[in-house]
């Protein structure tokens, strides 16, 4: 009787666990949202949306409204490498270098969408440099687009006030 118990507590943690991650929906919203308004304050949230997922900016090109993430290393199962002394990280065997470009893309007049497109290059032991994979690379991990989906939600919920309804 003891054990069965246990067993639904478990159960019951995985449940609650799982309906904390976003829906498909609220995910096909961030990636479709479709924004108007003052260009320079969507593209200012989206930077405070990459900050609600602990990434640093990297390049920020207000002209084309794009900026990139700093780069960061990932084992190849997707936990974080940090950088030890003196800035540098040991990194493992196909162990990858993630970043995320973000970009503002007009679509008509004054209407952007906003894109997150990893760019990421994987370590191969032996090899004078490191290899990049595209986002369509069968090479690409996994945990990669899940991290840019995440990335694209955070910066839906900053800048969905700038959301415009579907036509």
């Amino acid at each position: 009787m003891e054990r069965v118990s246990i067993w639904a507590a478990v159960a019951a943690v995985v449940v609650a666990v799982a309906a904390c991650g976003p829906s498909s929906a609220e995910l096909r919203s961030a990636k479709t949202a479709v924004y108007s308004g003052d260009v320079g304050r969507i593209l200012a949230l989206a930077e405070a949306g990459a900050g609600d997922e602990h990434y640093k900016i990297g390049d920020v090109d207000d002209g084309h409204l794009t900026f990139e993430t700093a780069g960061r290393f990932f084992s190849p199962e997707g936990d974080l490498q940090s950088e030890g002394a003196g800035g540098y990280v040991k990194v493992d065997n196909h162990s990858v270098k993630v970043s995320f470009i973000v970009a503002l893309i007009e679509t008509d007049d004054h209407r952007y969408v906003i894109t997150v497109t990893p760019r990421t290059w994987q370590y191969l032991a032996g090899s004078p440099q490191m290899r990049e994979l595209a986002p369509e690379d069968p090479n690409l991990p996994p945990f990669v687009k899940g991290r840019a989906d995440s990335l694209a939600l955070a910066i839906y919920e900053r800048t969905r006030g700038y959301a415009i309804a579907p036509r």
